[in-house]
């Protein structure tokens, strides 16, 4: 069964509308004219965003004690970067609602995933001296195609790694494109960025393209450090060896490397209970 453009956007226009607010939030955001009223203005089109929002605003990561139930407030008290954080918490959590029987995976487990490779592709840009806003999106969003191969799927089921290693090999066999593939054809039509686009076209095998492609680079080791985690999904582990080639080239040595798995368990939960 061929998994077509039209059929990606319907369901994933359906399935997570606050990851297309994600990408036109980004784009505001990266105007420096835009007042707050226009952010908060494009938050409230989604009721389910609004309260995300707000209720994130009032959780442990910004150790704010006075409640607040207003999202101009919410939007005033956290500022557009965390703003962003929030947002794209929320279509995660948007995303991650159901078990993904294809993938024999758990909704919790997807959305451990995503909020852990996060954390370690933003800590690991920081330590590259690259956008880091960039790679936590690129981290929360990249299996979202994943999500949209199990809606459309007729009852096939990956029979696991020891049949086919690769899942993306399987997907490819079984739907004409993969999960990877998938989730850019999104969010193309969402408006993210090119080096976004590019980082998750690349990260699984991110030594192949002629070009540098860093920020794929270090999306494939902060999949590595969620794999430490144990928090790694099925089929990809095979992808996230972590050699000298692939640490020269995100510009980070073994050492950052352990440094920053450190530090991203560490913003791994405090993410984690932002959301609860």
């Amino acid at each position: 069964m061929a998994l077509d453009r039209d059929t990606i956007l319907k369901l994933g226009n359906k399935l997570a509308p606050a990851a297309a607010t994600f990408g036109r939030l980004r784009t505001l955001l990266e105007q420096t004219d835009t007042e707050m009223e226009e952010v908060v203005q494009l938050i409230r089109l989604d009721p389910a965003l609004t309260f995300h929002v707000i209720r994130m605003s009032n959780s442990v990561l910004f150790g704010l004690r006075e409640h607040n139930e207003e999202l101009e407030a919410a939007v005033g008290r956290v500022g557009y970067r965390e703003l962003n954080r929030l947002v794209g918490l929320a279509a995660t959590q948007q995303v991650c609602q159901g078990d993904l029987n294809t993938y024999g995976l758990k909704a919790s487990r997807l959305w451990e995933n995503s909020v852990a490779t996060a954390a370690a592709a933003e800590v690991l840009a920081v330590r590259a001296g690259r956008e880091s806003g960039l790679a936590y999106t690129a981290g929360l969003l990249r299996t979202l195609g994943r999500v949209i191969i199990d809606g459309a799927s007729e009852g096939q089921v990956y029979p696991g790694e020891a049949e086919w290693p690769s899942v993306a090999e399987w997907e490819k066999a079984m739907f004409g494109i993969t999960a990877a593939e998938v989730t850019i054809t999104l969010l193309e039509h969402w408006r993210f960025p090119d080096e976004l686009l590019e980082s998750v076209r690349g990260h699984f095998e991110p030594l192949a393209d002629s070009e540098s492609n860093i920020g794929a680079c270090i999306l494939n080791l902060a999949c590595g450090v969620s794999s430490r985690f144990g928090l790694d999904l099925p089929g990809e582990t095979t992808h996230w060896v972590c050699n000298p080639a692939k640490l020269t080239l995100a510009g980070v040595s073994e050492v950052d490397l352990e440094e920053c798995a450190a530090r991203a368990r560490a913003h791994y939960v405090l993410l984690c209970a932002s959301a609860v």
